[in-house]
């Protein structure tokens, strides 16, 4: 395997636990990291997994696309029907799809998108 696709394949490792982590976490800035980091990880890590099986795309392309693609399941918070109803009934699919509509969580995506680059950078 290509070593920038190795690096790729450790950061999304990394971001699994990390993002996962936010919803367990207790301490300083609990409440913020609950509502709110698990929202830059997010996206961070779709973009990781985007480049890891397009390692060619543009950086700006691809961060724009899970940009896109974050901010549309954002908006899929507005619906209810009995399908997502189900989805959310578990913890998984509350932290994949989330439950509620939050404008803020936008901007925290944005930001996600903006460091996955970075770090793509780099690495």
């Amino acid at each position: 395997m290509n070593p920038i696709r190795i690096k790729y394949l450790i950061t999304l490792t990394l971001l699994i636990p990390i993002g996962l982590g936010t919803k367990f976490y207790s301490g300083p800035l609990q409440d913020w990291v609950h509502a709110y980091a698990g929202d830059i990880f997010y996206p961070m890590f779709w973009y990781f997994l985007l480049i890891f099986f397009f390692p060619r795309m543009n950086p700006l392309i691809a961060a724009l696309i899970i940009f896109t693609y974050s901010t549309a399941i954002e908006f899929t918070q507005l619906l209810s029907s009995p399908l997502l109803q189900r989805i959310r009934s578990h913890f998984l699919g509350r932290t994949l799809i989330g439950v509620q509509f939050v404008a803020m969580d936008i901007l925290y995506y944005g930001i996600g998108c903006v460091l996955g680059v970075g770090l793509q950078k780099i690495l």
